[in-house]
């Protein structure tokens, strides 16, 4: 993902935290314009975006209201992450371990996340097989 999505992903959290807060369009600019000297979130950096999140969420913890989480975006997720998220989910508690053996005894590699990507499509192809062979024994 860029950064200009990660910039409208923060405007619109800062925007949600102004509505949570019940604030009135000149109190929540002069929040903006404390955190970054500016009068609209359009102007401001990165930087002072987060500021400015930082204060909103202070606001919300002052009126005892639940505060906001920001994450940014900065990759797209790899073969190794969705590898790793359908392990998870078809080998259970200790996926890591079944997954490590299976590249030792495939690829001679001592983790999962030392192969390639096409090793790693080898990979999801035994997962497949694991969850296909779960569903069989469940009919």
């Amino acid at each position: 993902m860029d950064n200009r999505s990660n910039r409208s992903r923060l405007i619109s959290k800062i925007h949600a935290q102004k509505n949570a807060a019940g604030l009135d369009d000149a109190t929540y600019r002069l929040i903006i314009s404390g955190a970054s000297g500016k009068q609209s979130c359009t102007e401001c950096s990165m930087k002072e975006l987060k500021q400015i999140f930082v204060d909103l969420n202070s606001v919300l913890e002052k009126q005892g209201k639940q505060t906001f989480r920001y994450y940014p975006r900065w990759k797209q997720p790899t073969v190794k992450d969705a590898v790793t998220a359908r392990a998870k989910k078809i080998l259970g508690d200790d996926w890591e371990n079944r997954l490590n053996s299976f590249t030792q005894t495939k690829f001679s590699k001592a983790k999962y996340i030392l192969c390639t990507n096409a090793e790693l499509l080898s990979v999801m192809a035994f997962l497949t097989n694991v969850e296909r062979r779960a569903e069989d024994v469940k009919k």
